[in-house]
């Protein structure tokens, strides 16, 4: 298919990351800014992430006023987009304010939007959206306060987002996907030597891993707890989640004590809000190295403040550990199947190389969990 803009309706990601000269991304900016001349912003680019797309804070030198330029993930259809910025829009109507909200590019006004008024083209090819700047720092080790915070945001958020109808394509849920996942790891027989085609001394340290993961999800007693794993009837509440729901992505003011912004929602998309939780407590638990005990009995206080908010569903706290847990194996899965097979690069390999770490680090008690 074809989108808005003539291009393919899901971009396979490059092989390389493109930089943006500062004069670029003023130009991009004036599409959406409304200003005398490009020379009254400033350009700060944030710090590179996974994705590999150019993210830069714009400031404006006589108000101060800033904004976000974000480069669309190039793996995302502009359908997509336009479904996230509708929802954070949607949740801004509804008196939820810690979503970024993508502002109308500067000729929308004259009605010659088009279908997407929130995204703009560059010369190459490339779409942008711009967005209102939350200020904030993500909590890295939270305290009881700091979760408890954060669940009860998110919650709120599922609460508002529960209303809103405004539909995607169909897509199996965060369990159902890890299901079909798991499975095809079992059947797999694609563990044969993968050729080196990173730097050069990262070869050794990712094939390392990869051996490592082998080892231990080809053991028999990994495979039957697996076989019984997928064998489970979990059931589901299904509307719009974050989904990409990482603890950095959560930030809070200076004190710590409050939340300012929920960012990155670029992922969000309807499934279980259970894989929000997962994903929210299970990235601390990895990113302050804990890999033993479940999320219900690390952050109790988290899991009743979700609950005296949103309709959780059934087992609740089950579902969560469930998706951490099997989440972890699919995340390494996933992880060595986009180095070695689809052969991506990613901008900053030494993050790329501690999240694999982290999540082998967590496995065996992930394995241990689901037994």
């Amino acid at each position: 298919g074809v989108d808005l803009f003539g291009r393919a309706t899901m971009h396979q990601p490059r092989s390389t990351t493109v930089q943006f000269s500062v004069d670029e991304i003023k130009r991009i900016a004036c599409q959406f800014l409304d200003v005398p001349q490009p020379s009254v912003l400033t350009v700060t680019p944030t710090e590179d992430g996974l994705s590999g797309s150019t993210t830069c804070i714009l400031t404006h030198c006589d108000t101060g006023r800033r904004h976000v330029l974000k480069q669309l993930p190039l793996h995302l259809s502009i359908d997509h987009i336009r479904w996230t910025q509708s929802l954070a829009a949607f949740t801004r109507g509804q008196g939820y304010t810690l979503l970024p909200v993508a502002i109308n590019r500067c000729d929308s006004s004259q009605g010659s939007a088009g279908a997407a008024p929130k995204i703009a083209i560059h010369a190459d090819g490339t779409l942008w959206q711009c967005l209102e700047y939350i200020d904030g720092n993500p909590c890295k080790t939270p305290h009881t306060r700091q979760t408890v915070i954060a669940v009860r945001a998110l919650a709120n958020f599922h609460k508002v987002t529960s209303a809103f109808q405004m539909p995607r394509r169909k897509a199996l849920c965060g369990w159902h996907r890890r299901v079909h996942q798991l499975r095809s790891i079992l059947l797999s027989q694609q563990f044969s030597q993968v050729e080196n085609n990173t730097d050069a001394f990262r070869p050794t340290q990712l094939h390392a891993l990869h051996q490592r993961f082998i080892q231990l999800i080809r053991t028999p007693k990994t495979i039957q707890i697996i076989e019984n794993a997928l064998n489970r009837n979990l059931s589901a509440v299904h509307q719009p989640v974050l989904k990409d729901c990482w603890w950095n992505h959560v930030l809070f003011s200076d004190s710590h004590d409050r939340l300012t912004g929920i960012i990155d929602i670029d992922a969000a998309g309807w499934d279980d809000p259970a894989v929000d939780m997962s994903r929210l407590l299970g990235s601390w638990q990895l990113e302050n190295l804990q890999w033993e005990g479940k999320l219900v009995d690390i952050w109790p206080e988290a899991f009743q403040q979700y609950g005296a908010i949103a309709a959780s569903g059934v087992d609740f706290p089950s579902r969560v550990q469930h998706l951490h847990d099997t989440g972890i194996l699919c995340g390494l899965d996933r992880w060595f199947a986009w180095i070695f097979t689809e052969k991506r690069q990613f901008p900053n390999m030494e993050l790329v190389l501690r999240r694999i770490t982290h999540l082998l680090h967590a496995a065996p008690a992930a394995i241990q969990r689901l037994e």
